[in-house]
């Protein structure tokens, strides 16, 4: 009499996407994170800058605009900075320029205003000063501003000022000036 051992068949599994096996392996393995595969496959994809994925997926996500990938996530950009869809770091808004967190892009400052590189916000130019080549300048001497002031203006005749003044003092009686004057001249003897 022949003894028959029944053994189990054993059939071999196409791995799922987002697994992986070798030859001879006995399991599936999930793809680790921000790598990817389709089903059957022997290894899996980096994904492609400016994109993540979790373990085990069959795909990878482009980090949406305003975000970059940080360690291996997309983390949304801090203010001051801006990126689009699928960046890899996020980019320093540039001078006279500036973001919220999450921004696209970078909003121009308003007139008056000016900003250094990175800056989440503008600064106005105080009274005695006013935007030139984007950066607050003090105003010269015989001339003025009040805050937020894209030019100085010129004192008028018979008024001065010295330099960073926010307005024109009145020349004193017996005195007068051209316009423009850092101060004024007494009128001479004999002349009023």
């Amino acid at each position: 009499m022949q003894i028959l051992s029944l053994l189990p068949v054993r059939t071999c599994t196409q791995c799922t996407a987002g697994k992986f096996a070798l030859a001879g392996s006995t399991t599936c393995t999930d793809c680790g994170a921000n790598t990817f595969s389709s089903a059957g496959a022997t290894g899996c994809s980096n994904c492609n800058a400016g994109s993540t994925s979790s373990s085990g997926s069959s795909s990878c996500t482009v980090c949406p605009a305003g975000s970059a990938v940080q360690a291996g996530t997309c983390t949304q950009c801090t203010a001051g900075k801006f990126a689009l869809a699928g960046s890899t770091t996020c980019t320093d808004c540039g001078a006279n320029t500036f973001s919220s967190a999450g921004a696209t892009g970078c909003s121009n400052c308003n007139a008056g205003s000016t900003s250094s590189s990175g800056s989440s916000s503008c600064t106005v130019c105080a009274a005695g000063s006013a935007v030139q080549a984007g950066t607050c300048t003090q105003c010269t001497a015989g001339k003025f501003s009040v805050a937020g002031s894209t030019t100085c203006s010129t004192c008028t005749t018979n008024t001065f000022s010295s330099a960073g003044a926010s307005g024109c003092t009145n020349c004193a009686a017996g005195s007068t000036s051209s316009s423009g004057a850092s101060s004024c001249n007494v009128c001479a003897a004999g002349s009023a």
